[in-house]
């Protein structure tokens, strides 16, 4: 599985509200239809006084998934999805990045690894 993280900015002249829900329809409407490889799309808006106004949290199958959708966006429907996308989140302006390492730290489980760095030795 591959998890990747969106920084996410809206485009002015919406209000957090209206932005968000915008954001959650066009999740539901596009990125389901359009994106039935990903198993979780999670929405996280931020307090405000953050550069961004929230966080997308997407899990992919495999690398090559991901990289099939990102060919996906020169489509001609691809394009029409980016469209309705940019209509209120500044996209140019929402970097992506993909986890690379993933632990959960508890007391009760210590260090529970899901993804572990490759050995340096």
């Amino acid at each position: 599985m591959i998890t990747t993280i969106t920084f996410v900015k809206m485009q002015p002249g919406f209000d957090r509200a209206s932005f968000y829900e915008r954001w959650c329809e066009h999740t539901r409407d596009w990125d389901l239809r359009d994106h039935p490889e990903i198993s979780l799309n999670r929405l996280m808006m931020f307090d405000e006084g953050s550069e961004y106004v929230g966080m997308a949290e997407n899990h992919w199958p495999d690398r090559a998934s991901l990289e099939a959708a990102i060919r996906w966006y020169e489509t001609p429907e691809g394009q029409v999805h980016w469209k309705d996308l940019e209509s209120f989140m500044d996209a140019a302006n929402s970097p992506t990045t993909v986890v690379s390492h993933e632990v959960e730290v508890s007391e009760g489980q210590g260090i529970a690894w899901k993804t572990r760095p490759a050995s340096s030795e």
